[in-house]
């Protein structure tokens, strides 16, 4: 399958939804623009938070920026793009035109690009900061000898430029759904096993804790390690809601792969759980704010000077 191929394909899909589904199809370009607009003021004020933030390491820091960074990306691009394209094929369809195909081939396929490309940065982020985090409290005092910056800022460059080659081949394999449940399936399993591990960890100290075992270890060590245990607990939240916005879209790809299925109801669904898979991109800014109080204190104090500048002016 070209390029061609594959965007004409797609842009039939979208024709055939926005005659027979009008009502969904408008919701669905609503919700876009409203996601978007929360993850471009979410993300804004997390970059500037971390910026700011003394307390959280500076590799789980540039972790975060890299997601922070990401996300921005699909509020500032992929979203308004797809709504985009929704909003204007809505209006034509309303006044009987029909002639969708100068989205092809290069404004469909930049918007499916951008989509996979930033979607695809999101999940390795997510995966990396897994198992930065179950290093750093299976490795203890050692983890700043071995995971150091610049090992973590030569993986992020590989994580990015790993993203823009899946987004192209996404585009342009003939099967292209397999990308995606590979790409998914990869990330889910990888983070899954992270913090399967990271739980067995913590379980084991905190009963090393519990039948004082742990008496050799000073004190400065002990609180070093429950600081660990807590920043995994707090990225935990991150994977969780990662799972409930990618699984739903992982399901529908693998239900298509298997069954081919190109009935209106699978390519509604498509739709629908792409949709709750950008809203993770809103999500992960409030997450970082409610369980980590710097960035939280720091965002909160942004508002206010906001809020005071507009006042005076």
């Amino acid at each position: 399958m070209t390029v061609s191929q594959f965007c004409k394909y797609n842009l039939d899909n979208r024709a055939r939804l926005v005659y027979h589904y009008s009502a969904f199809m408008t919701t669905i370009c609503a919700l876009h623009l409203f996601s978007s607009f929360v993850a471009i003021l979410g993300n804004t004020l997390m970059i500037r938070a971390l910026s700011k933030a003394s307390s959280i390491s500076i590799n789980l820091k540039m972790l975060f920026f890299s997601l922070a960074f990401s996300d921005l990306a699909v509020g500032l691009c992929a979203q308004p793009i797809k709504a985009a394209i929704i909003a204007v094929m809505l209006k034509m369809t309303a006044s009987g035109d029909r002639k969708f195909d100068f989205f092809c081939p290069t404004i469909l396929s930049v918007s499916y690009f951008l989509s996979f490309f930033l979607a695809c940065a999101s999940l390795l982020t997510v995966t990396a900061i897994a198992v930065d985090r179950l290093l750093s409290v299976s490795l203890h005092l050692r983890y700043q000898e071995i995971v150091t910056e610049r090992r973590v800022a030569i993986l992020l460059v590989l994580l990015w430029v790993a993203s823009m080659a899946a987004g192209f081949t996404f585009i342009s394999f003939p099967r292209n759904e397999i990308v995606t449940v590979v790409a998914q399936c990869v990330g889910l399993l990888v983070t899954s096993g992270a913090y399967a591990r990271i739980y067995k960890i913590v379980r084991y100290h905190k009963i090393q804790i519990r039948c004082q075992l742990q008496q050799t270890l000073s004190e400065s060590a002990r609180r070093n390690q429950l600081r660990q245990q807590k920043s995994a607990l707090d990225a935990f939240f991150v994977y969780v809601v990662f799972v409930i916005c990618y699984l739903p879209h992982l399901v529908n790809s693998i239900t298509f792969m298997i069954l081919s299925d190109k009935s209106l109801s699978v390519v509604v669904s498509s739709q629908a759980t792409s949709l709750l898979l950008f809203l993770n991109s809103s999500l992960n800014p409030i997450l970082c704010c409610w369980r980590y109080q710097e960035i939280r204190h720091n965002v909160k104090s942004t508002l206010r000077e906001m809020v005071l500048r507009s006042s005076t002016t």
